[in-house]
């Protein structure tokens, strides 16, 4: 390993940096063959002293000779036991790649993997992580290239460029994230949401370590001043999910964020949480105008029923009743599941209707609003609600004194507008 150790350090950090007397072409075959011979049985080692010499005599042979150069000296490293051996062959791993891309280029592969040496090997060294960090940008150039296991080191690289080499403006280390974040999501957030939130956790760990706070309802703040565009997707998710694992409690930048999001991905999900926001300010047609979106969005028809009764109580908060029973009835048709809810909900907008309409000149007419609320609380099988209606009949002296009998038909008006038969109970 003596040996090994001068022949790297002379042909890495010297040898390559002057010109060599071309060799013959019988030379170079056979120091290939020597090379390929030992790699294919697994002795990298040994393969070493050929890949040098043809590194060092001949560059632009073959590049298979880079890719036995980054595997050797990798193989090697990695049994080897001294700090200061294994530095010296990983920090050949890494002239190789840069010798690879002076003669030949690297793949988008190559580069992915020279990324995350860089990361796995050098993340604490100051030159190394100067050379990493635009190696990294250029990646994130083209997203399609970023290999899984450089999504999160990116944000590694960043912070310790931060660290190390010098201090990043808070707009770049959140414009880092967000590449990472979005790329992340693409990937995983609707294929594997463990994989999301696992290395979402790793990036959103970073940045708070990189921008310097310790808690999400700060990173919030940061984030969300960069939360300028209208289409800032992935910021704006970030925000949403930092809040939602947080106790920072509802904010403008979270709200804000979910009107990006609702914009850019709308989702019944995103939509019905605005409604409930709306609703609790009281701002009941913009809860309203949510609800609509989030049932024209929704395919699921259960899931569809219970946003119609959602909007049903917005429309009885609101004051709005026959919207309220109407929303309630497009529940029932979306799912029949819902038939008791709805039935219920119908039951108690009738009982709460008496003020609305009774004209308090005929005590049969004004109480049938109560008649009306039993058959909806029948439906529904609620046998409270059919009691508490019940207590509120018109008495047989109150229908007595207009003629009237049980099982009479009894119309509704204001605004239900039914028919149903008339019940009395005996007076208190």
């Amino acid at each position: 390993m003596r040996v090994l150790t001068f022949l790297l350090l002379t042909v890495f950090t010297v040898g390559l940096t002057y010109a060599q007397d071309t060799p013959s072409e019988h030379a170079i075959n056979e120091k290939l063959v020597m090379a390929g011979d030992n790699m294919h049985f697994g002795y990298y080692e040994k393969a070493l002293p050929s890949i040098h010499w043809l590194l060092q005599n001949a560059p632009k042979a073959s590049s298979s000779v880079y890719s036995m150069a980054f595997k050797a000296l990798e193989e090697t490293a990695g049994k080897v036991e001294d700090t200061t051996k294994k530095n010296v062959l990983l920090d050949s791993l890494i002239i190789a790649f840069r010798l690879k891309e002076k003669h030949f280029g690297l793949t988008d592969i190559e580069k992915n993997k020279l990324a995350f040496r860089y990361f796995d090997y050098f993340l604490n060294n100051k030159e190394k992580v100067a050379e990493a960090y635009p190696l990294f940008h250029e990646l994130f150039e083209s997203p399609d290239e970023v290999i899984n296991n450089n999504l999160v080191a990116f944000m590694y690289i960043t912070n310790k460029y931060h660290e190390l080499v010098k201090p990043l403006p808070t707009a770049e280390i959140l414009a880092n994230y967000e590449l990472a974040s979005r790329q992340i999501a693409s990937r995983y957030f609707s294929k594997n949401l463990k994989l999301y939130e696992t290395y979402s956790k790793y990036a959103d760990d970073q940045v708070f370590k990189t921008l310097n706070v310790n808690e999400h309802c700060q990173a919030i703040k940061q984030i969300a001043t960069h939360m300028t565009a209208p289409d800032s997707v992935y910021l704006a998710k970030k925000i949403v999910s930092l809040t939602l694992d947080s106790k920072c409690g509802k904010s403008e930048h979270y709200l804000k964020a979910l009107n990006i999001l609702s914009r850019s991905e709308p989702s019944p999900g995103l939509h019905k949480i605005l409604a409930q926001y709306a609703a609790a300010e009281g701002n009941y047609a913009l809860a309203t105008t949510h609800y609509v979106k989030a049932i024209e969005l929704e395919p699921v028809a259960d899931k569809r029923a219970a946003i119609y009764l959602s909007l049903a109580e917005i429309y009885f908060l609101n004051n709005d009743k026959t919207k309220a029973r109407a929303s309630a009835l497009e529940a029932v048709a979306a799912d029949p599941g819902q038939t008791s809810v709805a039935y219920s909900f119908i039951g108690n907008l009738y009982l709460s209707s008496y003020n609305d309409c009774a004209e308090r000149h005929d005590r049969v007419q004004d109480k049938a609003v109560y008649l009306v609320a039993y058959d909806a609380f029948e439906k529904a099988g609620d046998k409270k609600g059919m009691e508490e209606a019940a207590k509120r009949f018109p008495t047989r002296e109150e229908a007595f004194e207009n003629n009237l009998f049980d099982g009479d038909q009894i119309d509704v008006d204001c605004w239900i507008q039914l028919s149903t038969k008339l019940r009395t109970r005996v007076s208190n």
